[in-house]
C-alpha cells in the first residue's frame, strides 16, 4: 500500500466524518489532520501527515504526551491533543 505524501488531502465518503483532529504543526497553519487514514475513501476531509497518526496510535496503547512530542518530532502541544483524542475515543 502506497501512503499519500506528507499535507496530501485525503479522501472521505460522502456524509461521513473521518476521525481527525484539528492541530497547527510546523508551517503554523491550523487544519484538520486525519487519524486513521483507512477509513477515509470518497471526498477530500483532511489532511494525512504520517506523525499524527503514529502518535495517535501510540496515544491509544497508553504513552505520554511529552514522549510522544520527543518520539514523532511533534509540536507538544499537538501531542497532548492528540493523547486528549485517543483517551476519549
Amino acid at each position: 500500500m502506497r501512503l499519500p505524501g506528507n499535507l496530501t488531502p485525503a479522501p472521505c465518503p460522502p456524509g461521513r466524518i473521518c476521525p481527525s483532529v484539528r492541530l497547527t504543526l510546523d508551517d503554523g497553519v491550523e487544519r484538520a489532520y486525519l487519524l486513521d487514514l483507512l477509513a477515509c475513501t470518497g471526498t477530500r476531509c483532511g489532511t494525512y501527515e504520517p506523525r499524527v497518526h503514529l502518535a495517535h496510535i501510540l496515544a491509544r496503547q497508553g504513552h505520554r504526551p511529552d514522549w510522544l512530542a520527543e518520539f514523532t518530532g511533534l509540536p507538544p502541544t499537538a501531542a497532548r491533543c492528540i493523547a486528549d483524542v485517543a483517551a476519549h475515543p
